[in-house]
């Protein structure tokens, strides 16, 4: 069981990142950081000529997600939905679709996924629209959805005090042992 987890905060060890690293203790892990990369956002080329696509990090950290397993996207929760990083590695996802949308497709179909996402605004119901822009999304790529999680927190450790939040990783990380 490959998990990669992909961090789309541009801070690190903020309360997305450390809820992230609590449900994949111990884990073999491929933690990919996505403010260490330099991804341009999406250019849409679908109704014009073939232009090529900026010469970035995005086929690096594609082929490093579509190599594992079980996905863990963790973002901070910002104007109810993911990070600026977060969704413009999510947008270049439209590349991958225009250069082998059937070779895309059935890999990101083998895979299971899961969400994290974190803020401080009533983050269990304004969080709500995150989620499901990630359900459309994997609906889309026929990724599983396994799950979320939805916390509470504003300065850094704040998602320590946020015990529902750390009892649903016990859940999933009990329910991963018992998968293996």
């Amino acid at each position: 069981m490959g998990i990669a987890v992909i961090y789309g905060s541009s801070r690190r060890n903020g309360n997305s990142e450390q809820l992230a690293d609590r449900l994949v203790e111990g884990l073999e892990t491929d933690r990919i950081y996505l403010s260490d990369y330099n991804i341009e956002p999406h250019k849409d080329y679908r109704h014009s000529e073939k232009e090529p696509y900026p010469d970035d990090d995005y086929h690096r950290v594609i082929e490093r997600v579509l190599a594992q397993d079980i996905l863990v996207f963790t973002t901070p929760i910002y104007w109810y939905g993911a990070s600026g990083l977060t969704k413009t590695f999510i947008d270049r996802w439209s590349q991958s679709l225009r250069e082998n949308k059937p070779v895309f497709l059935e890999k990101l179909s083998t895979k299971t996924a899961w969400v994290i996402g974190v803020g401080d605004d009533e983050p269990h119901l304004k969080g709500i629209p995150l989620v499901q822009q990630f359900q459309y999304i994997f609906e889309y790529t026929g990724t599983k959805f396994a799950g979320y999680i939805l916390g509470k927190a504003n300065k850094p450790g704040d998602i320590l005090l946020d015990t529902v939040a750390l009892a649903t990783v016990e859940e999933i990380r009990k329910q991963w042992r018992l998968e293996r």
